[in-house]
């Protein structure tokens, strides 16, 4: 009996140790069991190439196209119309997008555009000046800005010392002097004639007005019997003016500073008056007034061209390349009823 309650107080205590080593064991933090490799499946056709492309670099697209901007001085007359006909299609041909717009003969209109299309990002801006003294501050801001600057047409004054990267214009002391010459030799030296100019500001007027003196210096008997009379390129007010001067003088000639002025002197003395009338442009309406009497002829320097090949030139600049000419001139040619049907 004795034995058997030894045994058992024997099992008792053996159930006491295991209990208390359970307990013990459940305090202890498991170690994290590591997750079996996973066995990489084999992949579908074309399915690797797929993934060693997705961690190559896009191919870039295409850069987008230069934004130039042309600030015509007015869009009033059959010349500027030239003018941005041809900048629109030398724009097309290079590729680059054209925004064409009108100054209206406004310098302080002309800054202001200048200004805000510097603030739009534009790349290029292409100008004739409203005011060549006006405009040179604006310009050396939009330089500074990293704009690239051409002028056509006209210049600023000192345009070199404002940032303005080229100028394309004709050469207008010698269209002025073209133009002159034929009137003294139409009227072997001597005559009566009067002179309409474009705005007084205006660098190109000036300039031709100087090429009609440096003409006349050599013909004594051409007599000028009014003060020339300014009208703004505008072929409404040139013929206002020339009705006003037929009720008052005699005239053998008339020298216009464009075509539209010329345009409207013909059309206020009507077709082979016996006035010579002459313009500058070489525009349709001049060839027109030509071809019918009211004009006798036209000195060309091409405005399509001027405003092309200062489009061109700003294109060079921004691609980075230099420039042969800063200064690129087109040429003067002189048209009458002789050669108007090869420039029509």
């Amino acid at each position: 009996m004795n034995k058997l309650k030894k045994l058992l107080a024997l099992l008792a205590v053996a159930a006491l140790l295991v209990s208390l080593m359970a307990g013990c064991s459940g305090t202890k933090t498991a170690e994290p069991t590591a997750e079996p490799e996973a066995t990489a499946e084999p992949a579908a056709e074309g399915e690797g190439e797929a993934e060693e492309g997705a961690g190559e670099a896009e191919e870039p697209g295409e850069a987008e196209p230069y934004k130039i901007a042309l600030i015509q001085q007015h869009q009033d007359n059959a010349f500027q119309i030239t003018v941005s006909e041809a900048a629109q299609a030398k724009a097309d041909e290079l590729g680059v997008d054209l925004t064409i717009l009108s100054a209206d003969q406004d310098a302080n209109k002309q800054i202001s555009l200048i200004e805000q299309y510097v603030a739009e990002g534009y790349d290029a801006i292409l100008y004739e000046p409203v005011n060549p003294d006006a405009l040179g501050d604006a310009s050396k801001a939009a330089a500074d800005a990293g704009v690239v600057v051409i002028n056509i047409i006209s210049a600023v004054t000192d345009w070199e010392n404002y940032g303005i990267s080229a100028i394309s214009l004709g050469n207008n002391v010698t269209a002025g002097e073209v133009e002159m010459q034929h009137v003294c030799d139409l009227l072997e030296g001597k005559g009566n004639y009067a002179i309409l100019t474009g705005p007084s500001a205006d660098s190109g007027g000036l300039d031709r007005l100087q090429g009609y003196r440096n003409v006349l210096e050599n013909y004594p008997d051409m007599v000028e019997v009014v003060e020339p009379k300014d009208c703004a390129w505008d072929t409404a007010q040139a013929q206002a003016a020339v009705e006003t001067w037929l009720s008052a003088y005699e005239l053998d000639a008339i020298i216009c500073e464009n075509d539209g002025m010329a345009v409207g002197a013909g059309n206020a003395a009507g077709a082979d008056s016996g006035i010579i009338i002459t313009g500058v442009d070489g525009t349709p309406d001049g060839f027109e007034a030509i071809n019918d009497g009211r004009i006798t002829g036209t000195v060309s320097q091409d405005g399509g061209a001027m405003a092309a090949n200062g489009l061109e030139a700003a294109v060079k600049l921004l691609n980075g390349e230099t420039l042969e000419e800063t200064t690129i001139i087109t040429d003067n040619i002189w048209i009458d009823a002789d050669n108007v049907a090869d420039y029509e």
